[in-house]
Parts: C-alpha cells; structure tokens; sequence
C-alpha cells in the first residue's frame, strides 16, 4: 500500500474513534470506584451531571461539596475558564476522569438517588452542621424514654441493653470528640472510637458488624444526641461545649 493511501486511512480511523457526546449522555449520579486524589482525605466521591453542568461531592472527607459549578465543554470540565479535568467515555455505564494529581473511574448508579441540584444542597446543609459538631463535648445529662405509642413497651426502658448506644452505656459516657470523619466517646473505661458519615441531622457509624445512626442537633454551644433502640426506647444524652 502507498504511503499516501496508508496516512488517509490512519487519519479515517482517527477521526471515526473520536466521538462527541450530547451534554444529556452524562446526566445522573456517578459513583467512583477507584480514586486518586492530591487531598488523599476520602477515598469515594459522586460526580453529578444536569445537562452541561457538574458538581462533585463525598462523604467520606473534610470537605462534602467538592464542586458545585462546573461546567461541561465537550470532554472537559471546567470551573469558570479553568480546565480541571478531562474525561474518558468507557461505555455507557463507566468513565474515567484526569486532572492535575486526580485520577478518579466512575460508574453510573443503577438508582439514582438524588439529582445535581439535591445533592449539591444536602452537601452544604451538612457541611454547615457537621462544622457545628467538631471539637470537645462534656455530657452534662442523660435519659431513657420509651418513644413506643404502646404504653406496654415502657417497660422495655429498664433493659440494660436498651441503655446503651452500640455497646457503650449511656450513663457511662463522659464526653465525645468529634473529627472531620471520626469521633471517640470517653467513657469509664478508656476511649472508644467510630468512624461516621454524616447527614445533616443525623451520624452513620459502624459498631463491629453493624451500621448504627443517631439523630444529633446543636444549639446555644449544647449537642443533643438522640439514639433509639429496641421498641422504640430513645436515649437521648446532652453534650456541653468544652471551650
């Protein structure tokens, strides 16, 4: 074959490989599989897109709301004019994005849990609370309600497992600290602590094999933990600012 032959064919190939994406083809809620981040505190993020838009977020980090206004331009996200990454369309269901010290593979959720616009304001709600949570807590109080539209099940308050969030008794905690993704309860017997997601009224940990969450509330420099157990038996514990 003539070399002129060979370069006309080359660049065929070429040009039939690149391919350009509707902003449309994006939309939805990605999750990352595998991450690589100059941050290096979380180790997941979503990646949301809404037609030419794109915001990034976590749960796993210091910082929630990653990104919330960038932009799509073909195969490049930018924030305003400045190109932060690029993106590898895989198939339908994958892609891969670049950037400077950021190497990130991405799925698309089979559910879609929430759209750009939510995900974006539940980050921020949660960023504003979580900030609140952070630093020395001394428990001031404590008690033990049934929670049940059953009076019998008030009986349920006097069980010692009742009294208890995880494995800790309630009445033994003396103070928690929270961190950015971890928090330790200082009890009778030394420290114990869990890592957590949070939401914006409530924190996810994990107590051996189990997933445990309890509601959490600040105000006037006071944490309200609220945890509930079997029958709807509500510990609730109040936590005073350590200055």
């Amino acid at each position: 074959m003539k070399p002129g032959i060979i370069l006309i064919c080359s660049g065929f190939l070429l040009i039939s490989c690149s391919k350009d994406y509707d902003p449309g083809f994006f939309n939805g809620e990605w999750l990352s599989d595998s991450l690589i981040t100059e941050q290096n505190d979380h180790w997941r993020e979503f990646l949301y897109f809404d037609n030419g838009h794109a915001a990034r977020t976590t749960v796993w980090g210091k910082q929630y709301l990653l990104n919330k206004n960038l932009s799509l331009k073909g195969l490049k996200l930018y924030d305003r004019d400045k190109e932060l990454f690029q993106i590898k369309v895989i198939d339908s269901n994958k892609i891969v994005i670049k950037g400077r010290g950021y190497y990130g593979s991405f799925y698309k959720e089979s559910f879609q849990m929430y759209d750009m616009k939510t995900a974006v304001s539940i980050a921020e709600k949660t960023e504003t609370e979580r900030k609140k949570l952070i630093g020395n807590w001394k428990a001031i109080s404590s008690g033990t309600i049934s929670a049940s539209k059953y009076p019998e099940d008030t009986i349920y308050t006097s069980l010692p497992e009742n009294r208890r969030i995880g494995e800790i008794p309630t009445d033994e905690i003396q103070s928690v600290n929270f961190g950015y993704n971890k928090f330790s309860f200082r009890c009778k017997n030394g420290v114990i602590t869990f890592g957590y997601t949070a939401e914006k009224d409530k924190i996810e940990f994990s107590s051996g094999d189990m997933i445990l969450s309890f509601k959490y509330s600040v105000r006037n420099n006071r944490l309200i933990i609220e945890y509930t157990t079997y029958r709807n038996v509500l510990n609730t514990i109040t936590f005073e600012k350590v200055q």
